[in-house]
């Protein structure tokens, strides 16, 4: 195999395809990157065995091949020879020698047989879902802070997502906090009704930031996320999804608007004296003033302080984690609320709490349960 390559466009997919690669592993192929050259076609294919990551790029192509490079040493060189200009990569199958020659170098690294990589899934069945990458990245990022990080409730470590012909449902919950997000389908289109994945929140990760439109398919065993010229295959997670429904509250009668810069900033400036172990705060609402207070009993420390409201109750007082809090405000942006407004709805300082945008648009809900204080 042998080719030459710009080196803005083997950065950018080396990059690409690094987070599929474990940051170590008892089985040395999976440190590799899988390279093969078709022609003009460089295709860079990475694996955990939960997560695959194939990505196709063009090169002058000289001879075809497939091999496999190491791949942090590989990515490592690459990122060193500067962001500008081509390389010469020559990989010899018969030797298993990868050789990057530069305009003023050459490296070689040891390389293994293209045929030790392990085979990706088939998609016998799939269903197939179409979605815009502005609604894929939407759904990816307002949902994945609330994943859960505890092995033991495996439905609860991915994101959600229900198809139902107009329209699909993104969910992610730990338990403490929810976050659910609705995208309709584009005029004209539909998606399938009654497909439901649970996908680990590593792939949802990577559908934060993407440059093109996602289609979407789903087998009994595995989700593929086609983006362009990169594919991203994932195990699903085979455990029914909790009934998240039953958990939001349709009776919060008291409702507390404030805007989304004033309310972030004044928790980042509370927090500070909050207890680290607990992280606790509380808010203090009266009809046009919130009062955002939190103290550290260990220290002797304690901040206040008073930011504008409509609040539509009497006085009330509810205390959280302002992490968790902090995390749910932030995903409100302009597109949900062009006044950056949050809405948040309460009934008891127990029970759950409500926070949408304050324009009242419902694609977007969140829920924070609250702390005793």
């Amino acid at each position: 195999m042998k080719f030459t390559v710009a080196l803005p466009d083997l950065q950018k997919a080396l990059q690409k395809v690094l987070p599929a690669i474990p940051a170590k592993s008892t089985i040395p192929v999976l440190e590799h990157i899988h390279a093969s050259l078709d022609g003009s076609d460089l295709t860079f294919t990475a694996t955990d065995q939960e997560i695959t990551i194939s990505l196709r790029i063009p090169v002058a192509g000289e001879l075809d091949g497939a091999l496999l490079i190491p791949a942090r040493q590989f990515h490592d060189l690459v990122k060193e020879l500067g962001n500008a200009g081509t390389i010469e990569v020559h990989a010899d199958e018969r030797s298993q020698l990868v050789t990057v020659r530069t305009p003023t170098g050459s490296f070689e690294m040891k390389a293994l047989d293209a045929a030790e990589f392990p085979t990706i899934p088939p998609f016998p069945d799939a269903q197939v879902a179409s979605l815009r990458k502005e609604d894929m990245s939407r759904m990816a990022n307002k949902t994945v802070f609330a994943v859960s990080t505890e092995e033991y409730r495996p439905s609860m470590t991915g994101v959600f997502f229900q198809f139902n012909g107009d329209n699909v449902t993104a969910v992610a919950t730990d338990g403490f906090r929810l976050s659910r997000v609705i995208v309709k389908a584009a005029e004209g289109t539909s998606f399938p009704s009654g497909l439901e994945a649970i996908v680990p929140s590593r792939a949802v990760d990577l559908l934060r930031r993407i440059d093109s439109d996602v289609e979407m398919a789903v087998s009994r065993t595995h989700a593929r996320f086609t983006i362009g010229s990169m594919t991203i295959t994932t195990r699903i997670i085979d455990e029914k999804y909790p009934p998240y429904q039953n958990v939001i509250p349709s009776d919060n009668d008291k409702s507390l608007i404030i805007n989304q810069r004033e309310i972030l900033s004044a928790i980042k400036r509370v927090s500070l004296f909050a207890n680290s172990n607990t992280r606790h705060v509380r808010f203090s609402m009266e009809q046009s003033v919130l009062a955002v207070h939190s103290e550290d009993e260990d220290s002797g420390g304690k901040g206040t302080e008073t930011i504008p409201c409509e609040f539509s109750g009497k006085s009330f007082e509810v205390g959280f984690n302002y992490r968790f809090l902090e995390e749910a405000i932030k995903n409100i942006s302009a597109d949900d609320d062009p006044d950056l407004n949050v809405r948040m709805t309460f009934s008891t300082p127990i029970r759950a709490v409500l926070i949408t945008p304050g324009a009242g648009n419902d694609s977007l809900l969140m829920l924070v349960m609250p702390v005793k204080i």
